[in-house]
């Protein structure tokens, strides 16, 4: 036999392998069962009198960005990124928030942080990951099935927590119809779930009946949650999806997307709209209500107070203000829009890093593995989310923006790892149809 004939082939890695990719990709997919079941599992923790087990995803998230952190003095931009943090959060304290106000924004943003330190070892498990998406994407669908057709005993349940009154599950509704959340928190936690667990599933299936069959799924289970900007924003990433494979489109559409998020918040100065229009029962009453209360009165308070520059600081902004209130400060809890969101908490500095939003998009676009398609629609459609949302709160979402930027930050010229076990990395492709220029048996 020639020697030369000969092919070594190296052993595939078990899907289960225990290695430190694996042990990472574990404490994410804990952190997303954990979101996908959420309104459930903190009824069933709390009538046990364990209701604090369900934060060990996110303190094993902290463990994890800790262990990481000494590794990290090749990314200067990202220390640059979190001493402005520091900077912010000592800018919040003059401005009378605590230490607790603090403490609870930097818990907000653990998943932010685990994606952003750990994305490359979660890259390498992506078969192991899938699945895991794949099962929690089920799990969401099975529970507005279980929401529509029973009463979930969790339903609009709260509960105390010290002296912090949580809620489980967000009972609400869109005149009579239900906001449906299955198993989630609230029903614009699970549209945002659907909506990037299927987009992330459809990069990586190899089969285009498959995808043509996910997509209407998914957006059908959008629609039953009443939550309509996520509805439109998965339609509009679907349509970019279609356009990938040109540059220029895309480009715009990139432009488009990140700019209109800041334009809404400034069109609400300008517009001249009914205060009737926010109350009437339009599918627009929502929007409405963002353009003639929310966003208005956000912008006023920060610009009386002379933060336009600085912000109010890290802690003083979002979910921590309303868990542990600021004094006269009540209406920086919502700003229903992320862009808006990052002026009014970290000032010039976080429109700044809201625009970086666009090369962002932009490098995700280039040629490249399948997790660079599934993290560009989620990107996208992330983006989207978030002219009407505060979507950095959404745990799910920042776990794959951070495991983006990660991506983006890892150098091209140097040789990478094997990133996927089960699921083979193709030639290259863009588009919701992938490999359509490639011929039948090129195809994986």
């Amino acid at each position: 036999m020639n020697p030369s004939s000969l092919s070594i082939t190296r052993p595939r890695p078990s899907l289960l392998a225990i290695d430190k990719p694996t042990v990472l990709t574990l404490i994410a997919a804990s952190l997303l069962i954990s979101e996908t079941f959420a309104g459930a599992l903190r009824f069933y923790l709390d009538m046990a009198g364990v209701s604090a087990l369900l934060y060990l995803p996110k303190l094993a998230c902290l463990a994890a960005v800790a262990l990481e952190l000494p590794g990290a003095r090749s990314k200067p931009g990202v220390w640059l990124v979190l001493f402005a943090l520091l900077v912010s959060s000592l800018l919040a304290l003059l401005h009378g928030a605590t230490l607790r106000n603090i403490g609870f924004s930097v818990f907000i943003y653990l998943p932010l942080l685990f994606g952003l330190f750990c994305g490359s070892y979660l890259e390498r498990r992506a078969g192991l990951l899938c699945w895991v998406i794949g099962l929690c994407l089920i799990a969401s669908l099975a529970g507005i099935a279980l929401d529509m057709l029973t009463s979930v005993p969790w339903k609009g349940y709260s509960y105390m927590m010290g002296d912090v009154e949580i809620t489980a599950n967000k009972s609400w509704a869109f005149g009579s119809t239900d906001r449906l959340a299955g198993f989630a928190r609230m029903s614009t936690n699970l549209a945002v779930m659907i909506a990037l667990y299927s987009l992330f599933l459809a990069a990586f299936l190899r089969s285009r009946l498959l995808r043509m069959m996910l997509y209407p799924l998914a957006f059908g289970a959008i629609f039953l949650t009443t939550n309509k900007s996520t509805a439109a924003a998965y339609l509009l990433t679907l349509m970019m999806l279609f356009l990938a494979g040109y540059r220029l489109p895309s480009a715009t559409a990139f432009a488009i997307a990140v700019l209109t998020g800041m334009a809404l918040p400034i069109a609400s100065l300008l517009l001249n709209i009914p205060q009737s229009e926010a109350y009437s029962t339009s599918m627009f009453a929502s929007f409405n209500d963002r353009l003639i209360h929310s966003w208005p009165n956000f912008i006023e308070v920060i610009a009386n107070e002379g933060w336009g520059w600085w912000g109010a600081g890290f802690g003083a902004v979002g979910s921590s203000a309303a868990a542990f209130p600021l004094a006269w400060l009540e209406l920086l809890a919502i700003a229903d829009n992320t862009a808006l969101y990052l002026w009014g908490m970290l000032g010039v500095f976080g429109v700044l890093l809201y625009l970086l939003l666009f090369p962002l998009l932009l490098r995700l676009h280039d040629r490249g593995p399948r997790i660079r398609d599934a993290l560009l629609g989620i990107v996208f459609c992330t983006c989207l989310i978030g002219w009407a949302t505060d979507v950095l709160e959404v745990p799910t979402a920042t776990l794959f923006l951070g495991m983006a930027i990660a991506h983006v930050l890892t150098p091209r010229d140097l040789p990478r790892q094997r990133p996927y076990s089960r699921i083979e990395t193709p030639p290259p492709h863009r588009g919701v149809e992938p490999h359509a220029q490639l011929p039948r048996d090129a195809l994986p």
